[in-house]
């Protein structure tokens, strides 16, 4: 029986690999941009047509939002349905080596119709969190506000920056993991946030020391690679379930760090599976980032759209502040300070609580949300 994939992202093409083009009749997708269009020679068909095969094909969720599909597929009538969970917590869930994210049209889609289904998903989460006492599942680290790169979009690239240059201590980071520790916690850690992690000197000890303290926990890392090594890397990998190499350049060619990477990985093919090379260009627009891009001229807002973050995210500066979120880079709100608070104070203050009643409400109820048109699950 062949299969219908709902959802034509990352998630879809995973399954797709997986499944076998032979064994795929259609893909479906609720961006209407999107129908009509084909992956490998695949249709993405609109929604509504799955019913006339749901007889004949295996329907299958391929795509973060599952509860939301699910109810969508239960909706129409449609009540056989799976659900593709393979590498669910990777960033980039695909055996591809290097991705070109400009290649399908979809990277930078910001269109009326597909912001609409973003929110709506996003609405959706937001209705099932509210209320629930729930830990965050979601933990940024940032161990020095620096970054090395220049990209236009980005309000903390190195032409950018404002903030004051701060390292986080020894002790304080310890103090940090061991408290996750002490919680068992098994969400996702990342030693970065808004900077870039190899200009920390000490990011190697760091990531060893994480590691030891919590083994279940999914540890990645986002970089621009200029900073690596293969010795550098080799190393590092020892203790991330992912890395995630922002490689950027206007023409989207591999910088020789990631060439050197890319060949290595080939030579260690166990390395592939949690390595993915993005191609990047640095001078384009993208999300208005709260209204702190450099270059977004325009100043959207949504403030009836809630948003998730705040029940997942827990965004943490070199100095201890907590952060609103991972879009609030240059640290403009101060939720919680883990010099004077523990994890778990901060994160059920009535700074955060605050925050959350204000994005159940909508974003509007928030002066820093306001302009934000960033969509995602956390």
């Amino acid at each position: 029986m062949k299969k219908i994939l709902f959802g034509a992202g990352l998630y879809g093409r995973m399954a797709l690999q997986e499944y076998g083009r032979e064994n795929v009749a259609f893909f479906a997708d609720n961006n209407e941009t999107l129908w009509g269009k084909r992956i490998e020679d695949i249709e993405i068909i609109e929604p509504k047509k799955i019913a006339e095969y749901a007889d004949d094909c295996e329907i299958v969720i391929t795509t973060k939002f599952k509860s939301r599909i699910a109810e969508q597929l239960e909706n129409m009538g449609v009540s056989y349905y799976t659900i593709y969970t393979a590498s669910d917590h990777r960033y980039y869930p695909t055996n591809e080596l290097i991705i070109n994210p400009y290649e399908d049209g979809c990277y930078l889609d910001m269109s009326r119709q597909a912001i609409a289904q973003k929110i709506n998903e996003i609405d959706f989460e937001v209705e099932k969190l509210y209320g629930k006492n729930l830990l965050f599942n979601h933990v940024e680290i940032e161990t020095v506000n620096r970054c090395n790169g220049n990209c236009s979009f980005c309000p903390v690239s190195h032409n950018n920056d404002t903030r004051e240059y701060k390292v986080m201590r020894k002790e304080l980071f310890e103090s940090i993991i061991n408290q996750l520790s002490e919680i068992n916690y098994s969400g996702r850690l990342a030693l970065f946030s808004n900077n870039e992690p190899f200009l920390d000197e000490h990011i190697m000890e760091r990531h060893k020391y994480a590691r030891e303290k919590l083994p279940y926990t999914k540890m990645h890392l986002f970089t621009n690679g200029t900073l690596l090594t293969v010795e550098k890397f080799a190393e590092i990998m020892k203790y991330l379930d992912e890395l995630v190499i922002d490689n950027y350049q206007q023409e989207l060619k591999l910088i020789k760090p990631c060439r050197e990477i890319a060949e290595y990985c080939e030579e260690h093919k166990e390395l592939k599976e949690k390595v993915t090379i993005v191609l990047r260009k640095p001078n384009e627009i993208l999300s208005s980032r709260g209204g702190d891009a450099p270059n977004r001229r325009d100043h959207p807002s949504y403030p009836d759209a809630k948003c998730v973050l705040p029940y997942k995210q827990l965004i943490i500066r070199p100095d201890g502040k907590v952060s609103l979120c991972c879009n609030d880079p240059l640290g403009k709100n101060t939720l919680a300070d883990l010099t004077k608070e523990t994890l778990l104070e901060a994160w059920n203050n009535q700074k955060f609580k605050t925050v959350r009643e204000c994005m159940y409400k909508g974003r509007g109820n928030w002066k820093h949300c306001f302009n934000c048109d960033v969509f995602n699950l956390g």
